[in-house]
């Protein structure tokens, strides 16, 4: 029973450490370029509902942590309504509302009033502070540990799979994949993963010499590094040869970060784009309740590792922020998506008073936010049954 509580205590808390890390941030993003600019803030809260704990700085923005923390904002002076970018008529009313309220030319402090490109840059901010806070995660971690790697050999070949079709053999060591150097065993995996029913070109070492081969993955359900259920391409093999450990000094491992949050990105655009083309279920995406089972499950298991404290303690650390990492690359890509209430549809109306040179009409981006909404709803349902699904995966225990 105490164990029961005990293990709990850790999913509980690495959840919470880690969507409370993105969130803030992500806001954090917002408010600081905003502040650059000279945008008055009048709240930034982690989380929704009211208020728990808040300070009011000497600036004037109140700092709020309330009641449910999944998510977050910040509410800069003159945010009243959904429109992000009011036309000239409605710029008049929030002006003159200032004026009364606040005082003469505190309109000035109002995003709104803000050039175009400021007002782009503080919409961007959010995503791009997930961003630099993965690519930062990735650095701290490839400089503070270094990288454990498989080497990418082939132990096994199952008969009348797709590898035994395409002429592949037991010792083969892959070299590369579609012309890209891929000497990783998890990265191999990765890329096959990513691409059930494409040809792929794979290059393998096969004794003192290298042999081209063509191979097709199929698709198919598998269990995934934490017992969840998972779907993707297979070739069946078993594969993964001698373990080496890869350091970094301080500017390998700045460049490394940077290269994986753009490897993330990638990875993340090809299967959106895979499932428009109809080649994946979109099954893989997930919303809070997936986050809180993968987040909980390895705290638990690195808290659980055999070894001294400290080893338990170090695992934790390395598996939360490698987990985190890639969340805040997912968050800053979703929060890009061009729907109305997200960072991307703002973008995407500044986009517009850009080409038209004038905001578009109040009226049409209420009916932009409402549909955006509508949209986010109906996202946020699909993305509560596929969490269902997953959950009730890590406690299959067949296939």
């Amino acid at each position: 029973m105490l164990e029961w509580i005990f293990n709990g205590l850790i999913g509980l808390f690495s959840f919470a450490f880690v969507l409370g890390m993105l969130v803030f941030i992500h806001e954090l993003g917002h408010y600081s370029v905003g502040r650059f600019f000279g945008v008055a803030v009048e709240r930034f809260s982690i989380g929704f509902g009211k208020p728990v704990l808040r300070y009011k700085a000497k600036s004037g923005t109140e700092w709020v942590l309330s009641r449910f923390p999944l998510g977050g904002y910040v509410k800069f002076l003159g945010d009243a309504g959904a429109a992000s970018n009011p036309d000239a008529e409605e710029l008049a009313k929030i002006k003159s509302e200032m004026d009364s309220k606040h005082g003469k030319d505190v309109w000035k402090s109002v995003l709104h009033f803000k050039p175009l490109y400021q007002r782009s840059l503080v919409a961007f901010a959010g995503p791009m502070a997930n961003f630099i806070l993965a690519a930062f995660l990735f650095m701290m971690l490839a400089w503070g540990f270094g990288t454990n790697h498989r080497a990418a050999k082939i132990g096994a070949v199952t008969p009348g799979g797709p590898a035994a079709l395409a002429g592949f053999m037991a010792d083969d060591t892959i070299l590369s994949i579609n012309g890209k150097q891929v000497l990783d065993v998890n990265k191999v995996i990765q890329i096959i993963t990513l691409n059930s029913g494409e040809e792929l070109s794979v290059q393998v070492q096969r004794g003192n010499e290298t042999v081209d081969l063509t191979v097709t993955p199929e698709r198919r359900t598998k269990k995934d590094g934490i017992g969840g259920r998972m779907t993707g391409g297979v070739i069946d093999v078993g594969i993964g040869g001698t373990g080496f450990r890869k350091d970094y000094n301080f500017p390998q491992a700045a460049v490394y970060g940077v290269q994986n949050v753009g490897t993330t990105l990638a990875n993340t655009g090809k299967y959106i784009g895979r499932i428009f083309q109809g080649k994946e279920d979109g099954k893989a995406l997930g919303g809070p309740v997936k986050i809180l089972a993968i987040t909980g499950k390895i705290g638990v298991m690195s808290a659980n590792i055999e070894g001294s404290a400290g080893d338990r303690f170090k695992a934790f650390s390395i598996n939360l922020l490698s987990i985190a990492a890639m969340l805040s690359v997912g968050l800053g890509f979703a929060n890009l998506m061009p729907i109305p209430v997200l960072d991307g549809g703002h973008l995407m109306y500044y986009g517009y008073e850009a080409v038209m040179r004038r905001p578009l009409s109040v009226r049409a981006q209420e009916i932009g936010f409402r549909i955006g909404f509508a949209v986010l709803i109906s996202l946020f349902l699909v993305l509560t049954l596929n969490d269902i699904g997953y959950v009730s995966s890590l406690f299959n225990k067949t296939g």
